[in-house]
């Protein structure tokens, strides 16, 4: 129980600001200096023994890990005995059970709908940066694409 609540825990405090603020700094922040600053913070190169990836890729699977696990919950937390319990009256339980059982069922579904939107934030940020990126490399080849024509037409002179 401890190790699940901790789950949300870091996902509400950890995993949701950061691809906000990553967005922010994506969009609102010159695009060159947004996207070197979301480079060092995210797309640094970790390792873990002999593994090498980016710590964006970290957040990510770590993101998909726990929207499984809620995912997993909705499915199999709700498709056991008892389920016609879901109405407003029930031969099984009493109102007290009924309250814990529909509450249990709302976090499940709002953990859920937290950890599809935390996952699709990540999405963005590696994507928005992606772009970003390619766009700073077109005009760096188109920079210096104009700098060797004008050089090669002054040889011509």
């Amino acid at each position: 129980m401890i190790s699940i609540m901790m789950t949300w825990g870091h996902m509400i405090w950890v995993f949701l600001p950061l691809p906000l603020m990553s967005l922010v700094l994506l969009t609102i922040l010159p695009q060159s200096f947004g996207t070197r600053l979301v480079q060092r913070i995210f797309f640094t190169r970790i390792s873990i023994g002999h593994w090498h990836t980016r710590l964006v890729w970290v957040f990510i699977g770590a993101s998909l890990i726990i929207f499984s696990m809620a995912a997993r919950t909705i499915q199999l937390g709700f498709a056991s005995a008892h389920v016609p319990c879901s109405g407003s009256s029930c031969p099984y339980h009493g109102g007290e059970t009924m309250w814990y059982r529909r509450a249990s069922r709302y976090r499940a579904e709002r953990n859920f709908w937290l950890s599809l939107f935390t996952l699709v934030l990540w999405l963005l940020v590696y994507k928005i940066y992606s772009l970003n990126d390619r766009i700073m490399k077109l005009k760096q080849g188109s920079g210096d694409g104009k700098k060797t024509n004008k050089s090669n037409s002054d040889k011509d002179d």
